[in-house]
C-alpha cells in the first residue's frame, strides 16, 4: 500500500507490569526495515533507549508533561548526558529533580547545569519552587519546556550514537 511508516501500540505487559520488549522486537522485526517504526504511546526514557536498539525511531507520550505538572523534572545523571551515557546497561542514566524539596528553597543553581532550556539558562531552583508555591502558570510552562528539552536531548544522543 505504500505506507510511510508503521506503528505499534497497546503495550503488552509482563506479570511484573514491565513492557515486554520481546513482543516489541517481534513487531519491529515484522515491519519493513526501510520504513519508520513508531512506538505509539511509549515514553519512559529507558524504554525509548531500549526501543531504539530494536529499530523504533518515533515515539509519543504524555509522560514528560505529566511529570512536569507533578513537579518532577528529568535530569541526566552525572556523566550520562551524552550518547554513551544514555546507553548505560543498568538504565540509570537519569534522575528526577523534585522541585518542592525543601533543600531547593534557597538554591541559586539551575535545575540542570548542562541543559540549555529557558528554565536552566535563566532561572534558579529556588525561583521555580517559588513559582509553583504561588501557583504562577509560568511554573508549569518552564517545567514542561525543561522536560521536553530533556527528551529532545535524549533523542539527539540516541541519534548520534
Amino acid at each position: 500500500m505504500g505506507f510511510d511508516g508503521y506503528g505499534f501500540g497497546g503495550w503488552p505487559l509482563g506479570s511484573d507490569g514491565a513492557i515486554r520488549m520481546d513482543v516489541l522486537k517481534m513487531a519491529a522485526d515484522a515491519m519493513p526495515d526501510h520504513k519508520i517504526k513508531y512506538a505509539m504511546g511509549l515514553g519512559r526514557p529507558e524504554e525509548i533507549v531500549r526501543c531504539t536498539e530494536i529499530g523504533y525511531s518515533l515515539f509519543d507520550c504524555v509522560i514528560p508533561t505529566r511529570e512536569a505538572r507533578h513537579q518532577r523534572l528529568y535530569v541526566f545523571a552525572d556523566g550520562c548526558g551524552n550518547a554513551d551515557g544514555v546507553r548505560r546497561a543498568d538504565g540509570k542514566f537519569y534522575k528526577f529533580h523534585y522541585v518542592m524539596d525543601d533543600k531547593h528553597a534557597r538554591d541559586g543553581r539551575p535545575v540542570d547545569e548542562t541543559c540549555d532550556c529557558e528554565l536552566c539558562r535563566n532561572h534558579s531552583r529556588a525561583y521555580l519552587q517559588h513559582l509553583f508555591r504561588v501557583n504562577d502558570p509560568n511554573a508549569m510552562r518552564l517545567a514542561t519546556a525543561h522536560n521536553l528539552r530533556f527528551y529532545g536531548r535524549l533523542m539527539e544522543y540516541l541519534r548520534d550514537a
